[in-house]
């Protein structure tokens, strides 16, 4: 009887185990087979969007008599970029517009027989401060040439209108508006939303203007934090009146009366403030630019836009001698990423320029609201080491704070954009405790067996003990004591000058200069010319860091690493929600700019 109740037993535990067998075969056949048919689908997808950048990547012949036309619809980035846009069949590819490539291409369009003028289509606009601002500058070397530039506009926002005045005719839709109404910088604050969520966000940092903190423990700005912004503002917004009025020939006084009053609202009032030159429909202008080239219609118009004019043959400058120039575009992290700033990548990138005997001279171009102190430190360590053998020239973009200037600091001159946002030398840390959101709202609690007091230490979970809060901002004075160091070696100024200067205080470009800061104000051009100076080099030719892949590469490569992800732009208040979990998921100490900042344009 036993014997028989231990074969059935046997019988059973052995039919479970191949029905286990089985069901796990059945299991990886069936996810091997969705498997090929999602990578065989993404294969079809790729196969049919691949045109996209094949079309896009041909050289592109360029006609005489041509019109090149600069459309700044795209977001204009430091370096051109293609990312993907997913869709219901395919994969289409969105390409960013380079920062590099319009200057580059501004700069030979000026000794291209091919071109005659140059077109700005203004009416949908996307460039940052500092990126208007070099490219204005482009467009006043490139008018050098003695060739013409217009500009026209449906509408004009603020820093569309400020590139157009570089034009030498402003022409405006009559139905359309200049709008100039002065500049204005907005801060979100998240208290009240972490409050509701019942989230206890622990704040520590060095420097009373540090206020990336500000959002998370005050419901409005601060009197130090109100400063530093109408500071930066008026200086940029100074800087870009006082080029307007000098170039639409207007008294400055008149034009802040006129904006103050909202009289340039209507297309009529800016023509008869003398904003703009005539008010004209697109047929007219098309009829215009028909004109300035001797053509009879405007379908014999020759225009190429300044994204294919970048690919267009043209004779590149050869020799063994190179000037790097260094990207350096995002948040600075820590750890291994293609994203951002890293300090691995960025280490590797650094020391192998440094060990490449035809490099002669290093730009490197920073754009970056800071992040990691650690992260900014190795990446510090890296530079100076590459200084020490080669000239090496920092070029700053829209942004290089807080952590963008530490990363700065090793380096032979500073030039930096007038519009671009700087110095925030500051240190804060942020650790959220999250106990009572758990409990409250989810009914969770939690608790710890601890080998010893502080095992747990940085806890999301609990609030910190004194000890640790007193350890930590001890961490926070030691990282800003080595800030302040730093800038007072590398600019030669003293502690007592640049604890005046840090405090977390942002300043603009212009003030950055005034302040020993910066070296000179400029953009990328007049620091590869400043390295290409320093290295006494008469021939060389740049080579850009890191390398850009091509997007279906990236994506394949990430298919492999199961990493694989396709980013959509999200409205403003849920980047602000994202931006917010960015920052309570990530406990620790940080050179950072407030990422809450938007200044209208």
């Amino acid at each position: 009887m036993n014997n028989a109740r231990r074969g059935r037993n046997q019988f059973t535990d052995m039919k479970s185990f191949f029905k286990m067998v089985l069901a796990s075969f059945v299991g990886v056949l069936v996810a091997s087979t969705l498997g090929l048919f999602l990578l065989f689908m993404l294969i079809g997808i790729v196969s049919s969007s691949i045109s996209s950048i094949t079309a896009t990547s041909e050289t592109v012949k360029v006609k005489p008599n041509s019109i090149l036309r600069i459309m700044l619809d795209q977001p204009v980035t430091e370096r051109s970029q293609s990312d993907l846009s997913p869709g219901l069949t395919s994969l289409s590819v969105v390409h960013s517009t380079g920062l590099n490539d319009i200057l580059n291409a501004l700069e030979r369009a000026a000794d291209d027989p091919n071109i005659q003028l140059v077109y700005l289509d203004l009416s949908v606009f996307s460039a940052g401060l500092a990126h208007t601002e070099e490219i204005r500058h482009a467009l006043e070397q490139f008018k050098e040439s003695g060739k013409p530039v217009i500009a026209y506009g449906d509408n004009y926002s603020q820093q569309a209108y400020y590139l157009a005045t570089v034009a030498d005719k402003i022409y405006l839709n009559p139905f359309g508006s200049a709008s100039l109404n002065g500049m204005s910088a907005e801060v979100m604050f998240y208290k009240g939303l972490l409050d509701k969520l019942k989230i206890e966000m622990q704040v520590l940092r060095h420097g009373k203007f540090k206020s990336a903190v500000e959002p998370f423990t005050a419901d409005r700005m601060s009197a130090e934090n109100r400063e530093q912004y109408l500071t930066f503002i008026n200086a940029v917004w100074g800087h870009m009146t006082g080029r307007i009025a000098a170039a639409r020939h207007i008294d400055p006084a008149q034009l802040q009366r006129l904006m103050n009053s909202l009289k340039l609202e209507s297309a009529q009032q800016s023509l008869e403030n003398g904003i703009v030159d005539r008010l004209l429909y697109k047929d007219e202008l098309l009829d215009a630019l028909c004109e300035l080239t001797g053509v009879a219609s405007d379908e014999k118009l020759q225009m190429v836009d300044i994204a294919d004019y970048s690919f267009s043959s043209y004779k590149q400058a050869i020799g063994r001698n190179k000037i790097a120039v260094v990207y350096a575009d995002g948040e600075i992290t820590m750890g291994k990423s293609e994203k951002n700033i890293t300090a691995w990548n960025y280490a590797n990138i650094l020391r192998q320029i440094r060990h490449d005997n035809t490099v002669k001279a290093v730009v490197f171009r920073v754009n970056s609201p800071g992040g990691s102190a650690q992260a900014s430190e190795i990446i510090a360590r890296e530079l100076s080491l590459l200084q020490a053998e080669k000239p090496v020239v920092v070029s700053m973009g829209n942004y290089a704070a807080s952590g963008g200037y530490w990363i700065a600091m090793p380096s032979d001159r500073i030039i930096v954009n007038p519009v671009s946002l700087t110095g925030s030398i500051g240190v804060f840390g942020l650790i959220p405790n999250f106990q009572k959101t758990l409990n409250h709202h989810l009914g969770i609690t939690t608790e710890v067996v601890r080998s010893n007091t502080s095992a747990d230490y940085p806890s999301v979970t609990r609030s910190l003990t004194t000890r640790e809060r007193e350890t930590m901002q001890e961490s926070i004075e030691f990282i800003y004591s080595q800030f302040v160091e730093k800038v007072a070696e590398s600019r030669e100024l003293s502690l007592e000058q640049v604890d005046e200067l840090g405090q977390g205080r942002i300043w603009s470009g212009i003030d950055a200069v005034r302040l020993g800061l910066a070296d000179e104000l400029g953009g990328l051009t007049e620091a590869i010319a400043a390295a290409a100076e320093l290295a006494e080099l008469a021939f060389y030719r740049t080579v850009e860091y890191p390398a850009v892949g091509n997007p279906f590469e990236q994506l394949l490569r990430s298919l492999m690493k199961g990493e694989a992800s396709i980013e959509t732009p999200l409205p403003d208040e849920i980047s602000a929600l994202e931006r917010l979990y960015n920052e309570v998921k990530e406990p620790g100490v940080y050179a950072r700019l407030p990422y809450e900042l938007r200044i209208s344009n």
